[in-house]
């Protein structure tokens, strides 16, 4: 083995082990938050609600799926294929509505159904069905930490990635409907295509494209591990980042349609513009715009790594939460139209229909930030948050936090 193959061997051991023990979260959006004091607990703490536990239902199988799910207010990671992070929800004043208990870091960003049930993994391994009023409606147990953002299709099934190197399909009820097994975890998140492919990357270093039936499509091979999740363009290709400091677009087909390098690895996962303008960070402290045919556009420098994922505004402006505390406002031209400094680093943004963007923070903080960057509150949580933000059809802000809970903040 090559000096540099054994160093990237221990690095990636180390990664896991700190990862494993609460040490390092991996966000849903590919921020990696080094937080202290969130250990996982022996069994979940959550209580109230009704239903079995998935895993010990059997599987059903078959195919079904279909694209995200109409009616959703955000059925997957930052609300959309394109990675926008952008809603429609409005009128959070920032008070406590309920926080549900699960056994360990929630570092998993919510996806919510039509019916207004609320899915999100937890680091204790479990997928989480948790009902509008904050009670349990089902887990589903996998073995290993769930740091994926669920994705919800037009039939109901839950898409997840899990650490222990598979995805899940699973039913509305809580049951297995199938997994799919890749050679590396999967802190990836899904994306669901137009004709219900599930796209997927894994620590193995490939991205999965899967039918709706669980069956592999094909597998497209980087140079690095994958955690970045996947955007889909309205053209129909693939844009994700990879550890090998690059960001790809893969066709359809899973040919190569361009490559772009950065100067570090990207844990980020891109999020896309009206215009089929490509934003993604990179370790390299840089946030780079990419044309639809690989060109840069810009890049922006920040004062720390950019693992999170950029949101964008009804009027291009870009939002991006960073390690360096701060949440940044960047012009479609890439220039800075201002920042808000938090206490310590900052989730991926989500963005509501008035325009109001919300973050977490490991100051164990969550912010509303005013289009023109003043703050319109602040809520405490008794930890770092860790997870991106969701926005509720009703305005209410869902967001994980590293004391194990999945706070609701109306």
């Amino acid at each position: 083995m090559s000096d540099n193959n054994r160093k990237s061997v221990m690095e990636r051991r180390e990664f896991l082990r700190r990862l494993a023990r609460g040490a390092l979260i991996v966000g849903a959006g590919g921020e990696l938050l080094a937080l202290t004091g969130c250990n996982k607990a022996t069994t979940p703490a959550a209580t109230g609600g009704v239903g079995g536990t998935g895993s010990q239902l059997p599987p059903t199988g078959g195919g079904g799926g279909g694209p995200l799910q109409p009616g959703s207010p955000w059925p997957m990671l930052s609300n959309d294929a394109l990675h926008t992070g952008r809603g429609a929800g409005r009128g959070a004043v920032g008070a406590l509505k309920w926080k549900f208990l699960t056994g360990a870091t929630v570092s998993s960003s919510p996806a919510i159904a039509k019916d207004g049930t609320v899915y999100m993994g937890s680091a204790d391994e479990n997928l989480y069905a948790v009902n509008p009023d904050g009670t349990m409606k089902w887990t589903f147990a996998t073995t290993g930490f769930v740091g994926s953002s669920p994705a919800v299709v037009t039939d109901g099934t839950i898409y997840v990635g899990s650490g222990d190197f598979n995805l899940y399909a699973v039913n509305p009820n809580g049951s297995l409907k199938w997994k799919f097994t890749t050679a590396g975890e999967v802190l990836s998140s899904p994306a669901v295509g137009s004709d219900g492919t599930i796209y997927v990357g894994s620590y193995d270093q490939g991205l999965y494209a899967v039918n709706p039936d669980g069956t592999e499509k094909w597998r497209y091979g980087t140079s690095g591990g994958i955690t970045s999740s996947p955007a889909i363009g309205s053209d129909g290709v693939i844009h994700v980042g990879s550890f090998d400091n690059n960001l790809y677009a893969i066709n359809p087909d899973s040919s190569l349609k361009w490559v772009f390098v950065t100067g570090g690895a990207i844990g980020s996962s891109p999020s896309i513009a009206t215009d089929g303008t490509i934003y993604v960070g990179s370790s390299d402290n840089n946030l780079y715009a990419v044309s639809p045919v690989g060109a840069q556009v810009f890049k922006f420098a920040t004062g720390g790594d950019v693992t999170s994922t950029p949101a964008i505004g009804s009027d291009g402006t870009i939002y991006l939460g960073n390690l360096d505390s701060n949440l940044y406002a960047v012009t479609p031209a890439g220039a800075l139209k201002w920042k808000f400094a938090t206490g310590a680093e900052v989730t991926s943004a989500a963005v509501g229909g008035d325009g109001v963007i919300y973050v977490g923070s490991g100051d164990s903080n969550v912010y509303a930030v005013n289009p023109d960057a003043t703050k319109k509150w602040s809520f405490a949580l008794s930890a770092a948050a860790s997870s991106a933000p969701s926005i509720g059809a009703d305005g209410v802000i869902y967001i994980g936090s590293a004391d194990r809970n999945l706070y609701a903040v109306k």
